[in-house]
């Protein structure tokens, strides 16, 4: 064999050590023990070739020193074994070379060290991804998974790559594939990338028109449709970290008490394990609710510290499970418990046209006649074939499977437009249940200084009309940080005021999957569809942008455009006389946002002169 390896093991009651040692030193390695907890110091001291320790649970010291463990620098690159009892942190310790669930599995752990024998050096660090290799892993990425890549999104798959590649020491992307390719199954590989490739950042009650339909509209329906076998099923597809599952459970909780004795199922299904053992646990930070009205938070929420768990009433109103969407089983098959409902919200941008099609050709195969199926706001059926009916509601739609013998709705039809006020309208919720005890706070994460640095840079930039300058920031911030939601809508302004309107649609797109109520992006929507000439387009996002901050200047100014061009001079004016109010209460020195050469006093001024013009009119 090569030259052995100086394995460190380190379990709290040395059990760990006296199973293994005579196997490994058998195997020609040199083996020292530690009892107890491991110390960074202790670590350096001892210099070990692999760490091998024994993880007793999802929380613990020892979970805290291997996320340290992987942010230091020396020790980056130690080889890290773990043995658990718990086999779901195969899925969640995705910085280790492997996670051994107990009872172990001893040929696997030989093999194991075999590959670190013969991988002494630590990789160096990796090079970009090139077309050829970009190719390879999005052939094998959709063949096997359904999800796309290209140089849209090659950086976060780049990123997924390299941190796998230095969990295993692999020497390069072709090494890597070789591995994955071999290892999809046995060691689960697949599934641990794809934990790198699918997080998406998402909170509850996100799309509050959605759940304002549900409640106004859609649940009615179904109650009224299935009153005889009285049940309803939901599938949230895509559930991610189960903010839109629970979300579903509390408002049916809340707002319908009819349905306590009826059998209800709301199915939460996501291709990302570590997505899932979060959703399972329930426990959310602070902006996980920032969209969640008073008393949700009160009734259904109980607060650990900084976050907030689920009560266990809801959380046992809904079920995880894994899927893959392409090639997993769906609920629903049986003809006997069709579907009521699916959400597959901001899913379907991960996939190829053709998977697309297939996806939904296999959900209107599993969901009631008459059901209904929710996709994001950036997300249509256009250009698929499809059975479903598009059917609008107030400024959205959603999708209707048309029930056997009755005439389809037409692809303009109404619902009836729900009224955006509060969610809690009738007082059914639940007595508060018992405060549990409070545990210690934990801080949050902030961006680099560095990155807030450049992004002010391109704020300036782009302020003064530097657009090469603000070009070159914002490519630096959305390489570090693809999802900065300001990087993404700045560089959408600055495509769209070159003229290419598609990508900066699609960068507007992005920051909305990122946060939808970042008001700026539906200003940027709205000059879109403006310099499309889709003037009562640009006013719905005008207006949502609003809706989100009423004291943003300029989609005020460009709401009484838009209505002069419509030839509705009133409501025009309205709009100038708002742009002037804020104007004169804008602090002295402040600088327009977004508003290419205007600044506060020309602007004032064409605001009177327009007035004027109106007047006399």
């Amino acid at each position: 064999m090569t030259s052995p390896l100086q394995v460190l093991i380190v379990d709290r009651d040395a059990e760990l050590c006296q199973a293994l040692s005579g196997l490994l030193e058998a195997s020609g390695h040199r083996v020292r023990c530690l009892r107890g907890a491991l110390t960074l110091s202790e670590l350096r001291r001892q210099t070990p070739d692999l760490l091998l320790i024994d993880v007793p649970g999802a929380e613990g010291e020892e979970v805290d020193l291997l996320r340290r463990l992987s942010l230091q620098r020396s020790t980056l690159h130690l080889p890290i074994i773990v043995t658990a009892n718990d086999p779901r942190l195969e899925f969640e310790l995705l910085d280790v070379f492997d996670v051994l669930p107990k009872p172990l599995d001893e040929e696997r752990l030989l093999e194991d060290l075999a590959q670190l024998a013969a991988r002494r050096s630590p990789p160096g660090p990796y090079p970009g991804l090139t077309e050829v290799d970009l190719a390879l892993f999005r052939d094998f990425l959709v063949t096997h998974s359904g999800l796309h890549f290209d140089r849209r999104n090659a950086l976060l798959l780049e990123r997924g790559l390299q941190r796998r590649m230095r969990a295993l020491r692999s020497t390069g992307y072709r090494d890597y594939l070789g591995y994955l390719e071999a290892n999809q199954e046995s060691r689960q590989e697949l599934k641990k990338l794809l934990g790198l490739l699918t997080i998406g950042e998402t909170y509850f009650f996100r799309y509050l028109a959605h759940f304002e339909l549900l409640r106004e509209v859609i649940i009615p329906e179904v109650i009224s449709r299935n009153r005889h076998n009285r049940s309803l099923r939901i599938w949230s597809a895509g559930c991610s970290t189960g903010e839109e599952p629970y979300s579903l459970a509390m408002l049916l909780h809340a707002q319908f008490p009819q349905l306590r004795d009826w059998r209800l199922e709301i199915l939460g299904t996501d291709i990302n394990k570590r997505s899932l053992a979060a959703a399972r646990a329930g426990l959310y930070g602070g902006r996980a609710l920032r969209a969640t009205e008073a008393a949700y938070r009160d009734a259904y929420f109980r607060a650990e510290g900084s976050h907030f768990r689920i009560v266990p009433e809801i959380r046992a109103m809904v079920h995880f499970g894994y899927l893959n969407l392409r090639t997993g089983l769906y609920p629903g098959r049986a003809a006997a418990q069709p579907l009521d409902l699916i959400f597959c919200r901001n899913v379907m941008i991960y996939f190829q046209p053709e998977t697309t099609q297939e996806i939904i050709n296999r959900m209107a195969g599993v969901l009631r006649p008459g059901g209904y199926l929710l996709l994001g706001h950036a997300e249509t059926l256009l250009n698929l074939r499809h059975d479903f009916a598009r059917v609008q509601y107030g400024g959205g739609f959603v999708y209707r499977l048309p029930e056997p013998g009755a005439p389809p709705p037409p692809p303009s039809g109404n619902l009836a437009a729900p009224k955006i006020d509060p969610i809690v309208r009738r007082p059914v919720l639940p007595p508060p249940l018992p405060e549990p005890p409070s545990q210690a706070a934990g801080g949050g994460d902030q961006d680099p200084p560095d990155l807030a640095e450049i992004y002010a840079r391109a704020v300036a930039a782009f302020d003064e009309e530097n657009f090469k300058t603000a070009s070159q920031n914002y490519a630096i911030l959305l390489r570090h940080k693809p999802e900065h939601v300001g990087g993404l809508v700045g560089y959408g302004f600055l495509l769209a005021n070159r003229g290419d309107y598609q990508e900066a649609l699609e960068y507007c797109q992005r920051a909305q999957q990122v946060d939808d109520l970042y008001p700026e992006s539906y200003f940027l929507m709205g000059l879109i569809r403006e310099m499309e000439d889709n003037p009562e387009e640009a006013l719905l996002e005008y207006r949502r942008a609003l809706l989100l901050d009423m004291n943003l200047i300029m989609p005020h100014y460009a709401l009484s455009r838009v209505f002069r061009r419509l030839g509705r001079l009133q409501e025009a004016a309205r709009e100038v006389r708002n742009t002037l109010r804020l104007l004169e209460r804008l602090p002295a020195g402040r600088k327009l946002v977004y508003a290419g050469s205007w600044t506060p006093q020309k602007l004032a001024r064409e605001c009177r002169r327009e007035l004027e013009q109106y007047a006399g009119a």
